[in-house]
């Protein structure tokens, strides 16, 4: 999640968005966690965790991509203000998609990839000849291989002791068994061995890609934030060319003039005109003629308009001037007892 005020100078914000809705088939950024505590760790010398690493090499890799895309103009310019050190380059190329570390990086990781492929193959085909045995069969509910709490087991009735030796590691809603074989054990441990040994050597490199981090902590919160940028300019346009709106960017003074303007939290809304560039504009009209409806919507227009968010209007024909706070009476200021009715309460706020 991210706030909805985009910070620095609004009209460069408004023309690199409009420069961004003439291009087609950009990739939307990798939704990756937040960032903020991995870079606060970094900045006292702390030690990574494998996810929090390849979220700043998603994050590298999109910007690259984005320099590839864009060539002239002003995200071009933008874009090329980052300079990716070597040493960071290196290190993205140690991860592959599912951000897992490559075989490549260490002869370890392939031998240790290799064995427990070995040893799963091996449980599996012991669970199989297990299951294909007469004295079994009686006991089993399925014969399906369970794999519960990371382990592969086999789902028996009450009594399966008499027949088959084993640890039980769960039970089903039905209230079966999920049993691991005691002939097993040694394949189990053999796993569980590799495991930690996999566990090691991916702290190792945690480690060593930590401190590698620590040297460009300020490189790193800086490609974050401007990630965190792209990110707020792609999904306002994505926004925008899916429900066909479009962006006002504020003008100076107070001016609004409204040209077919929707407001958005409507269903079906009914388009408006409305121009406010004089002192005073009167508004009047029917019970439930939609006076106020019309006042939001002046509101909302505001609003959108103050945080750069899309908006169903005709942005040629309008225009919306630029406010430093905006106040809204949300309550129902009607009250009987002091004979207020709900225009007379909204005029006291």
């Amino acid at each position: 999640p991210k706030p909805l005020f985009l910070e620095g100078d609004v009209g460069v914000h408004y023309r690199l968005i409009s420069e961004l809705e003439r291009y087609e088939g950009i990739k939307a950024p990798p939704q990756v966690m937040a960032l903020d505590t991995p870079l606060a760790h970094l900045s006292k010398m702390g030690t990574l965790r494998l996810g929090e690493i390849f979220a700043f090499v998603q994050i590298v890799y999109y910007m690259v991509y984005l320099k590839n895309i864009f060539k002239e103009g002003g995200l071009s310019e933008w874009i090329e203000k980052l300079i990716i050190p070597p040493e960071i380059s290196d290190i993205c190329g140690y991860f592959d998609e599912k951000g897992e570390l490559k075989s490549s990086v260490d002869e370890q990781f392939a031998f240790i990839a290799q064995n427990l492929k070995n040893v799963k193959e091996e449980m599996n085909s012991s669970l199989r000849r297990i299951i294909s045995t007469e004295k079994i069969a009686l006991y089993l509910v399925d014969k399906q291989i369970h794999y519960i709490n990371n382990q592969e087991a086999l789902l028996v009735r009450g009594g399966f002791n008499h027949v088959l030796k084993g640890s039980v590691i769960g039970r089903s809603s039905g209230g079966f068994f999920y049993v691991v074989p005691e002939s097993l054990a040694k394949l189990v441990s053999r796993e569980s061995e590799l495991i930690d040994k996999k566990e090691e050597l991916i702290y190792k490199y945690a480690k060593k890609i930590s401190s590698i981090f620590t040297k460009h902590v300020k490189f790193l919160g800086y490609i974050n934030k401007e990630f965190d940028r792209f990110d707020a300019y792609y999904a306002r346009v994505a926004y925008a060319k899916s429900k066909g709106m479009a962006f006002v960017l504020p003008s100076r003074g107070t001016q609004i003039k409204l040209s077919d303007f929707a407001h958005p939290a409507l269903t079906q809304p009914k388009p408006i005109a409305i121009d406010f560039s004089k002192q005073v504009l009167m508004i009047t009209g029917v019970n439930a003629g939609g006076k106020t409806m019309l006042l939001k919507s002046i509101l909302s227009a505001a609003l959108l308009a103050k945080y750069l968010l899309p908006m169903k209007i005709d942005p040629t024909r309008s225009t919306i001037g630029s406010f430093k706070e905006l106040f809204a009476i949300l309550d129902d200021p009607q009250n009987v007892k002091n004979d207020i009715s709900t225009f007379a309460g909204r005029m006291s706020e």
